[in-house]
């Protein structure tokens, strides 16, 4: 074991488009990042198992000595009517945004509570609002909020526990939302931009600042917050 002179964080869903992102913000933010993605690399997990999930956090505090930081990014998503979508794509929307970032924070509130740490659970937009074709992701989204809100409670003082929100990000998951718009992606990318006040995509490395923020001492005081980057498309 190397017992980390930094803080440690662990990222789920770490090779997408916003887990790079993320885990680029929090190692030039000084932290040691275990990167997690599904079957590739060195911390590889399915967050849907919680065996695994188990088995991730005891790894990460093995190597490192600590946990400060968990960011339940990892995410699942298909869109689809009511009366087309298939069980199996609305258990597994459930069992990986929702399931998975509960078996993870179960995982690892102890390491958390000794370090002071933190939780960052990635909601979205249509947790709070919902969208037409999208009743899996935005009910997996919503418990996410109401997961937030119950753990912070229940780890406070130790452990601050909040969520972030964001709209429409421009990372490739945007190709799910053009096939569900019938749109090609450039054409999802500027129409998703005008929805906005702003007039503009939400971009990875601005909900990467997000959680910067949310974990600095400048933020000591949040808590059970859900923070909604979203341009201005939901106030």
């Amino acid at each position: 074991m190397i017992t980390s002179v930094r803080r440690v964080a662990l990222v789920t869903g770490s090779h997408g488009g916003l887990g790079v992102a993320i885990v680029r913000r929090l190692e030039a933010d000084g932290w040691a990042v275990a990167a997690s993605a599904h079957r590739e690399g060195a911390f590889a997990a399915d967050v849907s198992q919680s065996a695994e999930c188990d088995r991730l956090v005891k790894r990460v505090v093995s190597e490192f000595g600590r946990l400060d930081l968990l960011v339940n990014n990892a995410a699942y998503m298909q869109l689809a009517p009511i009366d087309e979508q298939e069980i199996y794509d609305w258990w597994r929307i459930v069992d990986v945004n929702l399931g998975g970032s509960f078996y993870m924070a179960r995982a690892s509130a102890d390491a958390l509570r000794r370090a002071h740490g933190h939780i960052i659970n990635l909601s979205s937009r249509m947790g709070i609002a919902g969208d037409a074709n999208g009743t899996a992701y935005a009910a997996s989204k919503a418990g996410l909020i109401g997961m937030t809100k119950a753990l912070a409670l229940e780890l406070a003082p130790e452990v601050r526990v909040n969520a972030l929100a964001p709209g429409p990000v421009d990372t490739p998951q945007l190709a799910v939302d053009a096939r569900n718009s019938n749109r090609t992606l450039d054409e999802e990318r500027i129409a998703r931009a005008l929805e906005s006040p702003l007039q503009r995509l939400v971009t990875p490395d601005e909900i990467a600042g997000s959680i910067s923020f949310l974990v600095s001492n400048d933020a000591a005081e949040y808590t059970g917050q859900v923070l909604c980057p979203n341009g201005g498309r939901l106030m």
